[in-house]
C-alpha cells in the first residue's frame, strides 16, 4: 500500500528565460514500511524532490498524496500540523537548538503537540536511550560529537512516532564510523516498520534500502529494486534493474 504518491511533480525556480526546471514530471510511489534512497549527482534534484515529498516545499505543478491526503490542498496551518503529527525529519546539519540540552531538543516537538512535560520527558528519555545516548540527557549540542548530534536528531524525529521519516544526507557531515552507525540506526528503525525516505550520495549506505531511485537532471532515470526484478517500465525512459549487490559491513 502506497503511503506516498507523487504524480507529474515539477519544480522550477525563476521565470521566463531565467526559469530553472529542477524537477521534471516525476512520478513516484513509496509503500508503507519501505526504506527508499534517492540518489544522483550534485544538482540532480535529490534534496529538492525530498522537500516536495516531505511537505517542506510545494511543487510548481503536480500532485502529492501522503497517507491518503492531498497535501497541496492544505493551508499553511494545516500543513504545519500535518508535519508535526505525521512526519519526522533528519537534516545533514542536525538542526538542533544550541542553547537546549539533549532532552530539551527531543521533547520540544512533543510539547508543541500538547503533550504534558512529565510525559514528554519520559518519552524523550526512552528514545534517547534507544539511539545509544544514555547519560547524555543534559549535554548541550556543543558537547557532543557530530555522530552524537545526529543521533539526537534521529531521537527527536522518532519521538512522536511519525508515519514517515525523511532524511536529507544524514551522514554528509560525519566521518565514516559515525556515518555507518547512523545508517545502522535507520536500518534498525526500518526493520521495526518505520517508513524512511533518504537522500544519500553513498552507495554503501544505500545498500540498506529496499529501493534506490536515481535522478539525473531532474528526471527519474533508474529504479533499482533489491527485493525483486521489475521487467516492465512504467515510464518510457525509466530503467528498472535487478537487485543491487553491494558489500555489507
Amino acid at each position: 500500500m502506497s503511503i506516498i504518491t507523487g504524480k507529474n511533480i515539477c519544480k522550477s525556480y525563476g521565470k521566463d528565460t531565467l526559469e530553472n526546471k529542477v524537477l521534471k514530471n516525476i512520478d513516484i510511489e513509496v509503500s508503507a514500511g519501505e526504506f527508499v534512497a534517492i540518489m544522483g549527482k550534485s544538482g540532480a534534484g535529490k534534496s529538492t524532490l525530498l522537500y516536495q515529498l516531505s511537505a517542506l516545499d510545494k511543487p510548481t505543478s503536480g500532485e502529492i498524496t501522503i497517507d491518503g491526503k492531498n497535501i497541496l490542498d492544505f493551508d499553511e496551518s494545516e500543513l504545519v500540523n500535518f508535519r508535526l503529527y505525521t512526519l519526522g525529519y533528519i537534516f545533514q546539519d542536525y538542526a538542533l537548538i544550541p542553547d537546549l540540552n539533549v532532552t530539551e531538543n527531543v521533547l520540544t516537538p512533543l510539547l508543541m503537540r500538547g503533550i504534558d512535560w512529565k510525559t514528554a520527558q519520559k518519552i524523550s528519555k526512552e528514545v534517547i536511550d534507544s539511539v545509544g545516548l544514555e547519560g547524555k540527557y543534559n549535554n548541550l549540542p556543543s558537547q557532543l560529537s557530530g555522530g552524537e548530534q545526529q543521533r539526537v536528531s534521529v531521537a527527536r524525529a522518532i519521538a512522536g512516532k511519525p508515519k514517515i521519516l525523511f532524511a536529507d544526507e544524514p551522514t554528509a557531515n560525519l566521518d565514516s564510523v559515525s556515518g555507518r552507525s547512523v545508517i545502522d540506526l535507520l536500518a534498525k528503525l526500518n526493520e521495526e516498520g518505520q517508513t524512511i525516505v533518504m537522500v544519500t550520495h553513498e552507495e554503501e549506505y544505500a545498500n540498506h534500502c529496499n529501493r534506490i531511485i536515481r535522478l539525473e537532471d531532474g528526471v527519474v532515470k533508474k529504479i533499482e529494486d533489491r527485493n525483486y526484478l521489475l521487467t516492465n517500465t512504467t515510464k518510457g525512459s525509466v530503467e528498472h534493474v535487478a537487485p543491487i549487490n553491494l558489500p555489507t559491513y
